[in-house]
């Protein structure tokens, strides 16, 4: 998925951060059904923020938001199961874009209706009358500075092949859907099999659990945590690591929320689609570290956030060869 670079940075034809809330008749109708509907359910892949953003929607319009957290396999088999037995229990999908066009394409979603903040989306991040892009992961590794000295600092992804490095590299697992697979198909195809290969005979150990990874590096257990998104760094910066931004560029993934078919509460599904991309909310995401998707947000982060944000793209996955990716990655790694 391309993305125009300048957008994050200049937030080109800038909104303000407290910009003006739709209120034409129409949506004030949506508003009102929301309310008395009272809740939302997000099946939700993206550990992090999010609860906070819902934090803010329910100050806003009193709308509880609950949330089922799993992994990206986990949440396309359990919607596609459900949904196969007829049964619609969530009203919204959060997950990385590969995994969002993916259901998409299998009918999993069905169109929001039309939301009055898509009007503000950057070029790129515009949505597609089912899902919308709510915010942006930038990967890079993260290392610990009692176990690396600076002379032996990674400066790229390359230079994680050095035999230091040998057994002392933690990394997400590539062979499930998630942000391993991202950081994998990405570097694979930039950087080629023989790095993947070369890379695999440093006897890399794999984790499943988003959230160990840049703890278990900070508390000395490894050396590297690969792909560290950026915001989960920035809670661990007082601890001795550090942030690496790869000069060959960072591999990103796009996060989605979308409608799911038959949505229990459609009304307040659709609110919160529309609060996502709202200047409070996608602000949020701006100050955590994370890239976002409407303009003019950045002008209002912080400096060391629009600084950070700047860093050079790789690339993102192809939803059309994510077979073949998960296929290379358990020959080249074996199986899980």
């Amino acid at each position: 998925m391309p993305v125009d670079r300048r957008g994050f940075v200049a937030g080109a034809a800038a909104l303000a951060a407290t910009g003006a809330r739709a209120q034409s008749p129409d949506w004030i109708a949506i508003e009102r059904a929301a309310r008395r509907e009272g809740t939302v359910t997000i099946y939700n892949t993206g550990v992090g923020l999010h609860r906070d953003v819902a934090a803010a929607f329910t100050a806003r319009h009193g709308i509880k938001v609950d949330f089922l957290d799993m992994r990206a396999s986990e949440l396309r088999e359990r919607v596609r199961i459900e949904q196969s037995a007829g049964r619609f229990l969530s009203d919204l999908c959060l997950n990385g874009s590969t995994g969002a066009i993916i259901m998409d394409r299998a009918g999993h979603f069905e169109p929001h209706g039309g939301l009055p903040n898509e009007a503000n989306a950057l070029p790129g991040m515009e949505g597609n009358g089912a899902r919308i892009s709510i915010f942006v992961n930038i990967f890079g590794f993260m290392i610990n500075t009692r176990l690396v000295p600076p002379e032996r600092e990674p400066k790229g992804f390359r230079d994680l092949l050095d035999p230091f490095f040998r057994g002392k590299i933690l990394a997400d697992d590539p062979r499930a859907a998630g942000e391993g697979y991202a950081t994998f198909a990405t570097t694979h195809e930039f950087l080629g099999r023989d790095f993947q290969l070369a890379l695999a005979r440093q006897n890399l150990s794999f984790t499943r659990n988003l959230l160990e990874g840049g703890t278990r590096v900070a508390r000395g257990e490894y050396a590297v945590y690969f792909p560290q998104k950026f915001p989960d760094y920035v809670l661990l910066k007082q601890l001795p690591v550090k942030f690496v931004w790869p000069v060959e560029g960072s591999p990103y993934q796009v996060f989605m929320l979308a409608m799911l078919k038959r949505a229990p509460h459609p009304n307040a599904a659709r609110l919160l689609l529309n609060f996502f991309l709202d200047p409070e909310a996608q602000l949020l995401y701006a100050r955590s570290g994370r890239g976002v998707t409407v303009k003019g947000v950045l002008d209002n982060a912080p400096p060391d956030m629009r600084a950070a944000l700047g860093a050079k793209l790789l690339a993102t996955t192809d939803p059309d060869r994510e077979e073949e990716f998960f296929r290379l990655a358990t020959e080249i790694y074996g199986p899980a």
